[in-house]
Order: structure tokens, then sequence, then C-alpha cells
């Protein structure tokens, strides 16, 4: 898909080059072998406003050509699906999905942890993970959320073998 949007941009970026270089040529002069081309010259240079627009029409489009590239590449090179570690070895690739599912595997696992939902984010180089979790009401929330921040970013590491950036636990205590 890459290759294709960069060889698409490519081709228009050039016809809008060569469109503008033509219609440079003919405003400056340039003569011109067939007389029915020509007689589309003349007539153009009688109207040199329309000359100008159509310059600029191209170079707009060239410039748009360039941006509809760099959003369309940026977009493609977005890691939303897995992070990506290279190591001596070669590449590993994580999805975030499974490091959602084993932060809350984790997390559940915990006696005092009654239901729990993680999602995973990339953040630069590194994972951000956000757990939200349900405990029972007798459980001190400063001594439950660090428990968790720690054997969560532990078991990432062991499990996946993937560096957590930060683990953030939001947690709520039920009244039964």
């Amino acid at each position: 898909m890459k290759q294709a949007v960069r060889i698409l941009s490519g081709f228009l970026a050039f016809l809008a080059v060569v469109c503008s270089v033509c219609l440079l040529l003919i405003a400056i002069g340039w003569p011109v072998s067939s007389t029915r081309i020509q007689e589309i010259i003349d007539g153009l240079r009688h109207f040199p406003s329309v000359l100008i627009m159509m310059i600029a029409a191209l170079v707009l489009c060239a410039i748009g050509t360039f941006v509809l590239y760099g959003l369309i590449s940026a977009r493609l090179n977005r890691r939303t699906s897995a992070l990506i570690e290279k190591n001596d070895l070669g590449e590993t690739a994580v999805s975030f999905t499974a490091l959602s599912q084993t932060a809350e595997r984790v997390a559940k696992a915990h006696r005092d942890v009654r239901s729990c939902k993680a999602k995973a984010y990339a953040v630069g180089n590194s994972v951000r993970i956000d757990v939200h979790a349900v405990t029972a009401p007798t459980v001190s929330l400063l001594e439950i959320t660090h428990a968790l921040q720690d054997t969560i970013a532990a078991a990432l590491k062991d499990l996946c073998g993937t560096e957590v950036g930060t683990v953030d636990v939001t947690v709520d205590q039920t009244d039964a």
C-alpha cells in the first residue's frame, strides 16, 4: 500500500510539474510548430489571467499531492496494532490486545480485585497500560494501587518481554 501511494504521488507530482513548465513556456512565447496549438496559445495570451490561474491551480495540485502523500504516509506508519521491538535476534511483535488481556489476567489474579479492565497504548517507544479495577471495600487503595502497578509491570516484562513505561491504575471499591 505504501509503495502504491508513493508511485501515485510521484506520478501526479511529475504531471503537475510538466504541465506547469509547459504553461510557463507558453506564457513566455516559446515557439510551437503545430498551427492548431499555436492558435490555442495565442488565444491564451489574450487572457493572461486565465494562464496565471491555470499555473496556480497546477501548483496547488502539486502541493496538495505532496500534503496528501504526507498524511497517508504518516497514517500508514502509525503503530496501532502491535508493539515491535528489535534486538539482536530479530523483531518481536506483541499486540496491544495481548498486553491488555495479560494485564487484566494479572490484576484479576490478585485476591482483592473483583473485576478489571485494561487498555494498552503506545507512547513513544514504550507502552502505557490503563487499568480500571474494582475491589472489596476493606482494601487500602494505596496498597492495592502500588501492588497492581508492580505486578502488572513485572508480569508484562516476564511474559511478553515488554518494558512498560507506566501503569495507570484507577481503583473503585464496591459497597458490598
